[in-house]
Parts: structure tokens; C-alpha cells; sequence
């Protein structure tokens, strides 16, 4: 099944709904992506959408995002990467590999089909700091239908280069080394872990709970407007980022609500910004 933005003459109001998803104010990058993938999906015909990080040099793959049921694409698993299709995505020119029909298309006897035994697979390559982070890709088990288009592959690119784009607005430690944060040894929930990187993922916040690592008394107001050139600081401090961090427990505003300390739940995501700290004060 060929794109319905390829058949249909709904453009304008197609990527109007699109641009909702993927420019969603006060959502984090990965809660966009879930929804991005669980209307792609369908618009394209197949079944999984994945983003992944990819480590050369140890030749894994991480998934980091999934979208659909399959026993071998699980968002947090990592595999090898010379047993995925990924592993030729980021080696072709362009940064893109398009599979029809994985037998047809002499793939029958490939690692990455005989493991993932995926039929179908459209991936790009999706880079950060300058460098390669990792894949963008839909897929499915069965052969698509309809040959993928050169339409469709410019749609995938689009989502590449957004993907790139928000993660090149990280200002803290190069996206792959906040992709992966030391875990070993903290006990933390998906749900909590999900929390802890909508927090890190934002500038703003991020300033705030690293604030906090020290007895610094600064104004959190004063130290925004110089560190940050994000307009009406106040305004979104005030009805935004203090209250999502007061809900996840992670600070406590003064009656005033003019000091932050440290809440109940700042142990939790102390280590974290210690990482963080270290990596900006070496």
C-alpha cells in the first residue's frame, strides 16, 4: 500500500496534522516519536516503526523507541548490529535502504531476516553533534504490496532530518552519551526512567535541577535569563517546568514560590546530573 499522502490531494492539511505531532509544545521527544510512529505505521502499511541508537565501534543496536508487537523489536533491548538491516542503512550513500520484498529482493538468506524475519523495511540514518546516532525505520513482516516510493523515501527523510534537529538542540553532553547514561546500579522504573529523560531533555529544566547540586542560592530566575535566550522565562518557569518538576518529585517550591530545594524524589535523579555535571566541568 503506497503513502496516502503519495494518492491523496489532502497535502496541506495532511502535514498540518503531522507538524501537531512533531512540534507538540512541552512534550518530550519520545512521546512524539510513539505518536509519529502510531500514525505512520498505518500510512504507510507496516506494522513497526523504530528509532534506535547504533554503536559502531561495539557493533550493537539499541531501540529506544518502538512502535508495534514483535518479539525481536522491543523498545530497551539491545542487539547485535551485523543481524539487522540497519547495519547496510548506514553504510549506503544516501542513508537510506528500501526493502519491497525481502525474498524477492534475495534477502531470504540475510542475518537480518532470518532473525527479525521482517518482509518489508524502509530505514534512514539519523545523526547528532555532526555524527551518526542511529536509524529511523518502519517495517513489516509480511512484503509490501505496493514497491516503495521515491515519495515516500523523501517523507522518511523529512522525519530523519526533525529527528536530527531536536536532538542537535540538546546543549549538554553529545546526544549519545545522554542515550546512554550509566543505569548500572539504580534501581528505576521504565515509567520513572521516562520521567528522569523528559527532565534532562529540556533546557530549562535541566538548569533547574542541576541548580541544585550545590548550596547555590542564586535566583533561578536570574540564572535562566542569562543561560537561556527562551523569551517570557518567567511565564513558562512559573506554569510549566516548576510544575512538572514539582510533580515528579523532584523539587519543592518555597510558600512564595520564589526558592527551590531538592524533593522527596531528587535522590532518584541525583546520580544522573552528577554524570551530567562532570561532563561539563571536565
Amino acid at each position: 500500500m503506497t503513502h496516502s499522502i503519495c494518492t491523496q490531494s489532502q497535502g496541506i492539511a495532511y502535514f498540518q496534522e503531522l507538524w501537531e505531532i512533531m512540534f507538540a509544545p512541552d512534550t518530550d521527544l519520545g512521546s512524539r516519536l510513539e505518536r509519529l510512529f502510531e500514525r505512520e505505521t498505518s500510512a504507510f502499511g507496516l506494522e513497526y516503526g523504530f528509532f534506535s541508537r547504533i554503536d559502531t565501534e561495539a557493533e550493537m543496536q539499541y531501540f529506544q523507541v518502538v512502535h508495534g508487537s514483535h518479539e525481536n523489536l522491543q523498545a530497551g533491548d539491545t542487539v547485535p548490529l551485523p543481524t539487522t538491516y540497519c547495519r547496510k542503512t548506514i553504510t549506503e550513500p544516501d542513508g537510506v535502504l528500501a526493502i519491497s520484498n525481502a525474498v524477492a529482493d534475495g534477502w531470504a538468506d540475510d542475518p537480518a531476516y532470518r532473525v527479525f524475519n521482517l518482509g518489508s523495511y524502509i530505514g534512514t540514518t539519523v545523526s547528532a553533534d555532526g555524527d551518526l546516532y542511529g536509524t529511523l525505520c518502519f517495517a513489516n513482516t509480511a512484503p509490501r504490496h505496493d514497491p516503495i516510493t521515491d515519495q515516500e523515501l523523501a517523507l522518511l527523510e523529512m522525519y530523519s532530518q526533525w529527528v536530527s534537529h531536536e536532538l542537535n538542540q540538546w546543549r549538554g553532553p553529545p546526544a549519545q552519551d545522554v542515550a546512554s547514561l550509566d543505569l548500572e546500579g539504580h534501581d528505576i522504573s521504565l515509567s520513572r526512567m521516562n520521567t528522569l529523560m523528559e527532565v534532562l531533555g529540556n533546557e530549562v529544566r535541566r538548569l533547574i535541577v542541576l541548580s541544585l547540586l550545590d548550596d547555590s542560592t542564586e535566583n533561578i530566575l536570574e540564572l535562566l535569563e542569562r543561560e537561556t535566550d527562551i523569551e517570557h522565562v518567567e511565564t513558562t518557569l512559573r506554569h510549566v517546568h516548576l510544575p512538572k518538576l514539582e510533580e515528579a518529585g523532584y523539587v519543592e517550591l518555597s510558600p512564595d514560590l520564589n526558592t527551590i530545594y531538592p524533593g522527596p524524589d531528587f535522590s532518584e535523579i541525583e546520580p544522573f546530573l552528577r554524570q551530567l555535571d562532570e561532563y561539563q566541568t571536565d
